[in-house]
């Protein structure tokens, strides 16, 4: 039984290997997320490769997650080729925060960064808009979206679809063939801070802003 059992095991892990990877970015929101994790944790179409957001190990523990997949950081993901074996990105607890951030181009955030480098990488990017949208059926329920379309968060959504994130079901999200990507120019009013240029160690997102301090201490560093 115990060999029977071994086999097994050996046998998912090739396949597992043998399947495309998948970078599940995970934020601070988590709506659903028992029922999302199972159908992640049983989809054959791509293997997960998870990523913490800023925050998001308040809602998410790493232990339930790397029974998924390896767990990656930014600084890792970040490397040169790193996301050569990635083919998606998905965003499964997209929260108000990041959605308002990346929608004005800004680079705050761990999370911002990383779907700043996906996108200039080209590969497709995925995301499920229920946390963040304040129409949807669960911030109803939340008592969240009764400023409706006035709310703040109501324009993050097409901002979100122009820089080429997909907002869509999770059938979709989970299903074999990823979207369509397109490499898209870095937003005008994205700008880098001399904290977050130290943080990336010197090495600043293609065609992102730097501050004045940001841009002094990049000369420094030449």
């Amino acid at each position: 039984m115990m060999q029977r059992e071994v086999i097994d095991k050996l046998v998912n892990e090739v396949l597992s290997r043998m399947r495309p990877q998948a970078l599940v970015l995970l934020t601070a929101a988590d709506g659903y997320h028992e029922i999302i994790r199972a159908r992640l944790q049983h989809c054959q179409a791509f293997s997960p490769v998870i990523l913490f957001g800023d925050n998001a190990q308040q809602f998410h523990a790493p232990a339930d997650w790397c029974q998924l997949g390896p767990i990656t950081s930014l600084a890792e993901i970040s490397q040169t080729g790193a996301l050569d074996n990635i083919e998606r990105v998905l965003i499964p607890f997209l929260d108000f925060a990041t959605a308002a951030e990346v929608a004005n181009g800004l680079l705050q955030s761990d999370a911002a960064r990383f779907i700043h480098l996906a996108r200039m990488s080209g590969r497709p990017i995925m995301a499920l808009d229920y946390n963040c949208n304040p129409n949807s059926e669960l911030n109803q329920l939340k008592g969240l979206s009764r400023a409706g379309d006035n709310a703040p968060q109501a324009d993050y959504l097409p901002k979100l679809a122009a820089q080429g994130i997909e907002l869509c079901t999770l059938d979709r999200m989970l299903s074999a063939q990823p979207a369509a990507a397109e490499p898209l120019a870095t937003p005008a009013q994205a700008y880098i801070t001399l904290s977050e240029l130290k943080r990336l160690n010197g090495r600043s997102p293609p065609g992102a802003k730097l501050t004045d301090l940001a841009l002094e201490y990049s000369r420094g560093k030449k």
